[in-house]
């Protein structure tokens, strides 16, 4: 085999390889933001085709400042959570820190209530109170997914 045709073929496999990943991983070169709004919608179409025989429970969440309020921040979500017609059930806040989602003990009692079936989703002011880095908004995402669960958020991620 030349060298020219032995680098061809590396090229093409090179090529076939990242058109493979670029399928499987669903990231299109677009904003970020997009992609995780698409995301999250592909996986609440899921969970809303899951049938259930009674009207859907959802947890409202809030993050806050040390000592501060989220009357505003918990009524938006309330509303959201009503203007879709599903049940408020438990709501759940967390002093705001740079920690991660899985650090935060009502981000993890959500979780919690979520995996046992007595919640059917979260719903959030935005992207941000689930987490600022893309990585850990994603793997969130793929959690609820998994459920299949709901996240709703006041502010969509393009938006943001």
């Amino acid at each position: 085999m030349s060298p020219s045709t032995a680098q061809t073929s590396w090229v093409d496999r090179d090529n076939e390889e990242q058109e493979w990943m670029r399928g499987r991983t669903m990231r299109p070169p677009v904003h970020r933001g997009l992609y995780l709004k698409r995301r999250r919608k592909q996986g609440n179409a899921v969970a809303i085709e899951t049938p259930v025989s009674r009207t859907r429970r959802i947890i409202a969440y809030a993050l806050t400042d040390a000592g501060g309020q989220v009357d505003h921040t918990m009524a938006s979500v309330r509303h959201l959570i009503t203007r879709h017609g599903y049940d408020v059930v438990h709501e759940l806040i967390d002093v705001h820190t740079p920690h991660e989602p899985l650090a935060r003990p009502g981000w993890l009692e959500a979780r919690r209530l979520v995996s046992t079936g007595f919640a059917d989703g979260i719903a959030v002011l935005n992207r941000e109170a689930v987490s600022v880095r893309d990585d850990e908004y994603e793997e969130e995402l793929r959690w609820l997914g998994d459920r299949p669960a709901l996240l709703l958020l006041v502010i969509h991620e393009a938006a943001s």
